[in-house]
């Protein structure tokens, strides 16, 4: 049998033909008994039962490239120290050897929880430290990242990006680098706050990219040109949302400029 890594629970994933659907274990089941030859699993459950016997029963967060961040992470650890939980980020790996189950560990102490606290235990403290951020939102400036919704224009329905139209100048003499095919004009980019109620505040560069060795001598220039333009052309922002209030968060911007 082959199974999937562990992310969530899944029951079934509906192919093609719709009368072949390949069946999936639950986690918690499969870790009461895992197939004997996956060693990968088995190892995580032994690495887990370690862990219990020490004391430490872990409150697992499954994480890997470009998921598993928590904006409120800090606070989900406080919350679980209050329980005498060890928070843990579950690494998971890009590739699944055919056999072999990642996220086990996770799912084995899942079953730990589940029977000491009961089964939405961990909904609730993931909730509540979400609520916290929220309450604490008025006093801390989040990223637009954190935010359910990012901030954006008042022209659009959702900003996807972080690109406004290129900057043209006329007497800042950069240079084009010709050979490469897209991005041969310096660019930046650039931060700053949109408060709850739209206005932009405290410009800062984040990143200033010249393509050429040449450009690096306007970087100042070209900074200010931004700030004036972003202020005089998008004064006004709909700020960003964490479940329909709006929060104090940074946004960012990229900004090419090009020579005419």
């Amino acid at each position: 049998m082959t199974f999937l890594t562990l992310l969530t629970p899944m029951t079934a994933v509906a192919q093609t033909d719709l009368t072949n659907v390949v069946q999936f274990p639950d986690p918690i089941e499969y870790v009461a008994n895992p197939d004997p030859n996956d060693s990968t699993c088995i190892r995580e459950i032994e690495r887990a039962k370690r862990d219990i016997e020490n004391g430490k029963v872990a409150f697992s967060q499954p994480a890997g490239f470009l998921f598993g961040h928590l904006r409120y992470e800090t606070e989900l650890r406080q919350l679980c120290d209050k329980h005498g939980l060890v928070f843990r980020n579950d690494m998971r790996g890009c590739t699944v050897t055919q056999g072999q189950t990642q996220g086990c560990y996770g799912a084995y102490m899942n079953k730990t929880i589940i029977e000491k606290f009961g089964p939405d235990f961990k909904d609730k403290l993931h909730r509540e430290a979400d609520s916290i951020v929220l309450a604490n939102a008025t006093n801390d400036t989040l990223w637009y990242y954190e935010c359910d919704e990012r901030q954006r224009l008042p022209s659009e329905t959702k900003r996807t990006s972080d690109y406004i139209p290129s900057i043209i100048v006329t007497d800042i003499e950069i240079k084009e680098k010709k050979s490469q095919k897209y991005g041969g004009w310096p660019f930046i980019d650039l931060s700053f706050i949109v408060e709850t109620d739209g206005s932009i505040s405290a410009y800062y560069l984040s990143q200033f990219v010249p393509v050429l060795d040449q450009n690096r001598e306007y970087k100042d220039e070209l900074v200010k040109l931004a700030i004036r333009e972003i202020k005089d052309k998008y004064p006004l922002w709909v700020p960003a949302k964490i479940k329909g209030t709006p929060v104090r968060a940074y946004n960012n911007v990229r900004v090419y400029f090009e020579k005419k």
